[in-house]
């Protein structure tokens, strides 16, 4: 061989391996293992507030009640159960001017098949709230005011305390 020639294959040959070192360091592979971590949100309980409404008890009748709804969640809620304890009674949210209204006479519940209602039990319902919402509901036939209500109560507004149970709707 000649010596231009060999020296030509020694060039190419240095030449080969130092890239081939080169990428083989360039290329360096790096694994590992471990846990990914993710934190579940903390429910947060909603807020019942007063709503307005219109008048549609009397003595004897049946009426809807109104209820507004909080989701301070970050995430959609359904309310399917709103419940009442007889023992909590009817409170009085305001009266006419110079009128007294100490025996209100008015029961929650599911009224929609007649006056004996359901014990202060609204089921089934569909109440949809959005992450971050509050919203008024109108509840039909939800309020009973029996015929011994006093005459001071007409024109009064009641506050009947509930509670709401519900889950995520997302």
């Amino acid at each position: 061989m000649r010596k231009s020639v060999k020296r030509a294959v020694v060039i190419v040959s240095a030449l080969a391996v130092t890239g081939v070192a080169s990428a083989a360091w360039a290329s360096w592979l790096a694994n590992g293992s471990g846990n990914a971590y993710a934190e579940a949100e903390t429910a947060k309980a909603l807020v019942i507030s007063e709503a307005s409404t219109t008048a549609t008890l009397y003595p004897g009748a049946t009426g809807d009640a109104t209820i507004k709804i909080g989701n301070p969640n970050k995430y959609p809620v359904r309310v399917d159960t709103l419940q009442w304890t007889p023992a909590d009674g009817v409170q009085v949210a305001r009266v006419q001017p110079g009128s007294t209204c100490n025996n209100t006479g008015v029961y929650f519940g599911d009224f929609s098949a007649g006056p004996i209602g359901t014990n202060g039990l609204l089921s089934g319902l569909e109440l949809d709230l959005g992450a971050g919402e509050t919203k008024t509901f109108t509840l039909p036939k939800a309020v009973h005011m029996i015929n011994n209500s006093e005459d001071g109560c007409q024109g009064a507004v009641f506050s009947i305390k509930v509670k709401a149970t519900g889950a995520s709707n997302a």
